[in-house]
Order: C-alpha cells, then sequence, then structure tokens
C-alpha cells in the first residue's frame, strides 16, 4: 500500500495567519483532516525546527505560522493540552531560541505551552529500544513520552549531510542537548536516531515549505519561495517528498534508507494527494562542493568527519560568509587558515604570517596542536563550540557576539511584532524605548555636567585674568 503525501500550494506571498491556516487545513483535509489524527481530550506535542535563532523568512526554521494554524487546528478537533517543544542545536537555550524566532510569540498567542526538550530541568525517562541498531535505550523527555499525538514540523531546506533536513533529521532536536552532544557528529549518528524514531516516531508530519532553504544549508540556507505546505502519516515518504520538491536525488537520502530498513515508513511507492509534485517542484541550488569558494585557506585531513568537526566549523563559516561577518574578518585580521583533523600543512610559515591560524579537533597533528602560533580547538569531534570558538580564534570575540546579539534583538523585535500578541507587541515597543530613554537620560546627563564644567571652567578663567590686572 502506497504512502500518502499531500500537498497545497498559494501563488500569493503574504504570509497572514488566515492563508497559512488554509493551506494547512487543505493539505490535511487530503488526510482526513486534523481529527483523522487528534481526537477530543488528547495532549498534542508539536516539534518545529528551531535549530538556531535564524528566520523562516531566511530558509533556515520553521515557519510560527504554519505552527499557530495547528495549533488552532488541533484545538478545534478538541485537544485539553497542546505543547510546541524543541531542542536547539546552538550553544543557547532552546527557549531564547524560539523567543527570537517569534515561536514563543505565536504559542503565547494560540494558548499553547512552551517546552525546552534540551533542558536538564525537563524530566527524562529512559526507554528500551527492542530492535536498535546503533543503541539499546535512550533517555528521552517525559513530554515527549506522555504527548498522545506528537506533530513533526519540519523546514523543507538543503543539508550538507544530506540532501535535505526534513523529518527525520529533525527528529535530532527532540532529545536532551547535554545527551545529544555526546551521541552526535559521529558515522553512527544517523542510525542512532532512526534508532530513536523507532520508539518515538511521529504521528503527523506537516512540511514548512513556504519560504524553502536552498544553497549551504544548514544555517546559511539561501531563501526561495515555494508556497507550499505537505502533509504526510509517514515521515521517510515526507523526506522523500521534500528532495523531490527541491529537485534532489531521493534515492541519496541516507537518513530515509536507514529509516525505512527499521520499518518507520517507506520510500516508495508514494501516492501525491492535492497539488501534484511535477507542478510545484523546482531545482534548488545546491550546496557547494568541496572547499574552495571558501574565501579562507580550509584544510580537512583525517579523522574527522563531516557529521562531526567538519560539518559545525563549515557550517559556522558559511554562516559567517552568507550574512557578510567574514569579509569583516579578512579585513580586519586577513586571510584566515583553518584546519580541521590530521593534516599536513606545506605552506603552514606562510599562513601564518596571512592571518589567524586555527586547529580543530584531537585528531590534529601534535605540531600543530602545540604550536603556540596557532588557536588549538580540542574536542573530538568539536560540536556546538565551533562558532564561539572560531570567534576568539579569529580574535573577533567582542565584535562577533556583539553582532550576533545585535541579530538577535533585531530578530526578536521584528518577529515580536509580526506575530506577537497586543501585549507583547507593547512590551517589544516599549524595551528599546526605555532603553533609549536611559541612553538619552544618560546624554542629558552628561551634556548637564558638561556644561556646568565649562561653567565653572570659565568663571576660573575670569577669576585668573583679573588676578593678573590685579
Amino acid at each position: 500500500m502506497p504512502a500518502k503525501v499531500a500537498i497545497s500550494r498559494t501563488l500569493e506571498k503574504h504570509r497572514s495567519s488566515e492563508r497559512v491556516q488554509a493551506l494547512v487545513r487543505e493539505a490535511l483535509d487530503q488526510l482526513g483532516g486534523i481529527s483523522a489524527f487528534v481526537k477530543h481530550g488528547q495532549t498534542v506535542l508539536i516539534k518545529p525546527n528551531q535549530t538556531v535563532f535564524y528566520s523562516a523568512e531566511e530558509g533556515c526554521t520553521t515557519d510560527p505560522l504554519v505552527v499557530g494554524a495547528l495549533i488552532r487546528l488541533a484545538k478545534e478537533a478538541g485537544a485539553a493540552r497542546i505543547q510546541v517543544g524543541e531542542s536547539s542545536g546552538g550553544f543557547f537555550s532552546s527557549m531564547q531560541c524560539m523567543q527570537i524566532t517569534g515561536m514563543a510569540a505565536v504559542a503565547e498567542r494560540e494558548g499553547a505551552d512552551l517546552l525546552d526538550l534540551g533542558s536538564d530541568s525537563l524530566p527524562n525517562r529512559r526507554v528500551n529500544i527492542p530492535g536498535g541498531t546503533v543503541i539499546q535505550e535512550v533517555p528521552l523527555p517525559a513530554p515527549v513520552l506522555d504527548a498522545d499525538v506528537i506533530i513533526n514540523v519540519p523546514k523543507a531546506k538543503n543539508h550538507h549531510i544530506d540532501p535535505i533536513t526534513g523529518a527525520l533529521k529533525n527528529w535530532v532536536g527532540l532529545v536532551n542537548q547535554r545527551w545529544r552532544n555526546h551521541n552526535h557528529g559521529d558515522e553512527d549518528m544517523i542510525g542512532r536516531f532512526m534508532d530513536i524514531m523507532m520508539v518515538s516516531r511521529p504521528h503527523l508530519c506537516v512540511v514548512d515549505a513556504l519560504i524553502t532553504g536552498e544553497g549551504d544549508g544548514p544555517i546559511a540556507n539561501l531563501p526561495r519561495w515555494c508556497g507550499c505546505i505537505l502533509a504526510s502519516a509517514d515521515p521517510v515518504a515526507t523526506d522523500v517528498a521534500i528532495a523531490r520538491l527541491l529537485g534532489h536525488d531521493w534515492e541519496k537520502l541516507r537518513f530515509a534508507q536507514e529509516a525505512e530498513k527499521r520499518g518507520i515508513g517507506v520510500r516508495e511507492p508514494i501516492e501525491y494527494l492535492g497539488v501534484p509534485i511535477e507542478d510545484v517542484a523546482y531545482r534548488a541550488w545546491p550546496p557547494h562542493e568541496g572547499y574552495g569558494y571558501l574565501p579562507v585557506n580550509f584544510l580537512v585531513g583525517g579523522g574527522v568527519t563531516l557529521e562531526g568537526s567538519v560539518g559545525h566549523v563549515k557550517s559556522a563559516i558559511d554562516s559567517m560568509l552568507r550574512r557578510g561577518e567574514l569579509n569583516q574578518v579578512i579585513w580586519l585580521k586577513g586571510t584566515p587558515t583553518i584546519m580541521v583533523g590530521e593534516i599536513e600543512d606545506p605552506l603552514f610559515e606562510e599562513h601564518l604570517k596571512e592571518g589567524p591560524y586555527l586547529v580543530f579537533d584531537d585528531a590534529a597533528l601534535p605540531k600543530y596542536k602545540s604550536d603556540r602560533r596557532v588557536q588549538f580547538i580540542s574536542g573530538h569531534p568539536v560540536l556546538q563550540t565551533a562558532l564561539p570558538q572560531l570567534f576568539k580564534g579569529l580574535g573577533v570575540k567582542p565584535l562577533g557576539n556583539a553582532a550576533m546579539k545585535w541579530q538577535q534583538f533585531e530578530r526578536w523585535g521584528m518577529h515580536n511584532l509580526q506575530y506577537g500578541s497586543p501585549k507583547r507587541k507593547a512590551l517589544t515597543v516599549a524595551k528599546p524605548l526605555a532603553a533609549l530613554a536611559i541612553a538619552l537620560g544618560g546624554v542629558s546627563i552628561a551634556a548637564a555636567l558638561l556644561l556646568k564644567a565649562n561653567s565653572r571652567s570659565d568663571r576660573d578663567d575670569h577669576r585668573i585674568r583679573k588676578d593678573s590686572h590685579a
């Protein structure tokens, strides 16, 4: 029996709550409607992609409007409780991430609870995985295990590990952050997280393909309007559909291959409902191959993997390049050299003179790790610390942190005003105004002190002149 994937599409590019809800409803109606998945009195957990603080409009994270539509539809079906949960991939909390992207504003407005699935403060329970290939047990957040219905809401975008990141890769963000850091970044990662899906698979997948992500994913994507919502009860078929939508070879999806082996879903046959896949598919710009496109010396050796140190360092550099920060570093500091893993650099001395030199991962040769002229970043693999250590090694930590803080503040403000309740919008406007008032107050005080000092100086000058005449 074929898996079913429903597709709805709009050509209108204004994303309103009403329009997005109509699209989500249209796709779900092809599968029997939301009531086919959510029953009266149930607890629903919605799992979006909120791995970084970049926006849905940037082709990076799940659109809050899609999640908002699902919250309202679940309420229509009689859900007693709705939760929105994520374990972000960054070096800050998931709650902070969802505050910045606008997901928190939508959850608050629609009456859903927000959960940090990656936090140590959230209870976890160990679960056996019968038939697990890589692991036989895993600690999972209690809300994941207690939910009656789990709705997986990935973003349709490119990724450097697999051709795409979709419903299956989104499960990497289901677990405790600390546990993930010890179980992520190796060649067994794909099988490990597909083992997890054997005991915590989603009941429904709804894909945000309104603004898709081309190019160098997962965090340096280029946005492209697609205007689609995809829906399916089969996460494997969902990823195949995303790959076909973006013009990638679905047979190269390693997550889908491993998931199919475990009986989580099927790659084919797939029956497409609603808008034909051929009518909406396009050829997305693929990620760059190799590292020659980077305006830095990027040396990759042995003992490291794309899933681990290589991918995390590359993603950090891709993001800096995408947002103009890397060009500023080169202007300020010269051309950096980035070494990852075990490799010889025949131009080592020359590269040292050209700019900052960073060595990542314990697999690097001892002579490079111990050289005091380089910045060595230990770890095997180096994961969430890649970006902050990159800032530090490039000698732009204060500048990089300041730029990141500004980006976060900017997105926080925009998304609160875009998605927030009237109260949240008022508070969003009030906060920077208060800061501005304090700043202006400080300027006023400084100006008054300066005037007072000048006045005293004038009096002193006048007294000196009077005394000299006397």
